[in-house]
């Protein structure tokens, strides 16, 4: 809704020429002041001009200065930002101080100074909109700029030879580049803001343009007689600058993030269908890239009241895996694959503390859900349904242990009464006790509300007590896939028998030390020509370093990436 507003002001603008019904500079004095009629929607102005054509003709006029000013800013102070940000020194400092002075300056100000040596005219309107509309680009852009300076990716890429010029285009500028975006929209509404009060001064857009500042001041004198003057291109501007606000606000909160890549080179979408019967979500063949795949042809199936579990190491690609058939990847990501999936899913993600606002209440979180539900199910049944009392929804998320925040993110994913419940490493960081305690309340979540759950994990021994199928995965793709017991009891793979003797054994030898794994881990599935577990493997033969084993069916729904027995 709120991107609705400026799209349809945007084609009016555009379609102006087309779409408006007379010349907005063609004068009929006998026809002044008439109202709004069956001829003339909006009515004429004092001298006879058609108010729906101006409007339409302001809307071509005012958005393409905003767009000018918008680009000019963006580009100088994305820039400008950019390069302190990168060199830092006395570079960043000079830099730094002359951004304070003029983020300091009235910018209204400033834009008058400048019309009033210039003159007035489109071009020094553009120039004296964009002397003090540059500087928080180059705010944003350079904090942005400053926390990557050091990254160990910074450093590889200079230690291969990587130019400044190199590093700042492709791996600065378009990083830098989101926030501002996000800035832009909500810009948008205070540019044209600043153009009309321009115009409305006599220093914008001379007559006789059709400017909608122009329309205000032409339409103040007859505000008592003939309201359809000023009332239209008044409520224009009010419109466009709400919608941009709101706009900015949405890409703020994360709901649209804006990427020049995905608008120049949208990335090939997976296609999805509708789930049949029990099944709630079935994947085959995906595949996610950056371009370079991170996750490369995983497939899996999960049914209501099942519980799937995938395991791996860190940057195994388990996360991704399951997150990405939902869109809740990086919007650069190019994602591939066929997907079956039901109408209502919830997720609880690892990081239970940045998922919440620090300034809202557990109450408002979950009732907002609630809200969005509308399952009839109240805050106090959900937190009581998840072991909280019915208080903690007056408390605040740092108030709260993890545990606690844990359980109010699975009171908001069940909100809904989803097919599908995906937990994203519900356990980490919280003590066994808690552990043992959450993963009990998914199994009776599972069991009450008849939903199948896929839980993210690293330990092989949480997900034990939970899981009915387990998927195993190693440097992007499936090692090994079948059901729990299965998997537990005869590991078909070395990487999955390698997880299993990392596991601590009650009944172990004191000072017996863990059986571990050589090596590093793997980094993406197509790094390797053949298996990426085989520098590390112990079992390996020189077969296995040449070609890439395939999942194959070794038993009852059990299958294994690997032709030697672990």
């Amino acid at each position: 809704m709120r991107s609705t507003v400026l799209v349809v002001f945007v084609l009016a603008g555009l379609l102006a020429p087309l779409i408006a019904p007379y010349d907005p500079a063609v004068s009929d004095l006998a026809a002044g002041l008439l109202p709004p009629s069956a001829d003339h929607w909006l009515g004429t102005d004092q001298l006879g001009r058609d108010q729906l054509s101006r409007l339409l003709y302001g809307a071509q006029i005012s958005l393409t200065v905003t767009a000018a000013v918008l680009a000019v800013s963006l580009t100088f102070g994305v820039l400008v930002g950019t390069l302190a940000g990168y060199f830092g020194g006395w570079i960043d400092r000079v830099i730094s101080r002359v951004i304070d002075m003029a983020v300091s300056l009235p910018g209204m100000l400033v834009a008058l100074a400048v019309i009033g040596v210039r003159g007035p005219g489109v071009f020094n309107l553009v120039i004296a909109m964009s002397l003090w509309a540059w500087s928080p680009y180059a705010r944003i852009a350079r904090a942005k700029v400053a926390a990557m300076r050091d990254s160990p990716h910074l450093d590889a890429l200079r230690l291969m030879g990587a130019g400044p010029a190199r590093v700042i285009g492709r791996h600065l500028v378009p990083p830098a580049l989101g926030p501002c975006l996000v800035y832009a929209s909500t810009d948008v509404g205070a540019i044209v803001l600043g153009v009309a009060t321009l115009s409305f001064l006599g220093l914008g857009i001379p007559p006789p343009y059709a400017e909608w500042g122009q329309m205000l001041i032409e339409g103040r004198p007859f505000l008592a007689s003939a309201w359809w003057l000023a009332y239209p291109p008044g409520i224009a501007i009010t419109a466009v600058v709400f919608a941009s606000n709101l706009l900015g606000e949405r890409l703020a909160g994360g709901d649209e993030r804006p990427s020049i890549l995905r608008w120049v080179l949208p990335a090939r979408r997976n296609r999805t269908v509708a789930a049949k019967d029990d099944e709630a979500l079935r994947v085959e063949g995906l595949s996610v890239g950056y371009p370079q795949r991170v996750v490369a042809d995983v497939s899996y199936e999960v049914r209501r009241g099942e519980v799937l579990a995938v395991v791996g190491e860190s940057g195994s690609g388990k996360t991704t895996s399951v997150l990405a058939p939902f869109g809740l990847v990086d919007p650069r990501a190019i994602v591939t694959g066929s997907i079956t999936q039901g109408k209502r899913v919830g997720v609880v993600f690892q990081d239970n503390l940045a998922v919440f606002n620090p300034l809202r209440t557990i109450g408002s979180h979950v009732g907002e859900a609630v809200r969005n539900a509308r399952r009839g199910r109240r805050t106090e049944e959900l937190l009581t349904l998840v072991g909280l009392p019915a208080s903690v929804a007056r408390r605040y998320p740092h108030e709260l242990s993890g545990g606690q925040r844990q359980r109010v993110q699975i009171a908001i994913a069940i909100a809904g009464e989803p097919e599908l419940l995906i937990a994203d490493e519900p356990t980490s960081a919280l003590d066994v006790t808690v552990q043992a305690q959450l993963l009990d309340l998914l199994a009776r979540l599972r069991d009450e509300l008849n939903m199948a759950m896929i839980v993210v994990s690293h330990d092989l021994a949480v997900v034990a007590r939970l899981a009915d199928t387990v998927a195993v995965m190693y440097a992007g793709r499936i090692v090994e896939q079948g059901p729990l017991s299965t998997v537990i009891n005869s590991p078909a793979h070395p990487y999955t028998r390698g997880l299993l003797d990392a596991v601590p054994r009650p009944g172990a030898v004191p000072g017996t030390r863990f059986r571990t794994m050589p090596g590093r881990s793997g980094a993406a599935p197509d790094d390797l020509a053949g298996c990426a577990f085989a520098p590390r493997c112990v079992i390996a033969v020189p077969e296995c370093s040449a070609n890439r084993p395939m999942l194959e069916l070794i038993g009852a729904g059990h299958q294994s990436a690997c032709p030697r027995k672990a």
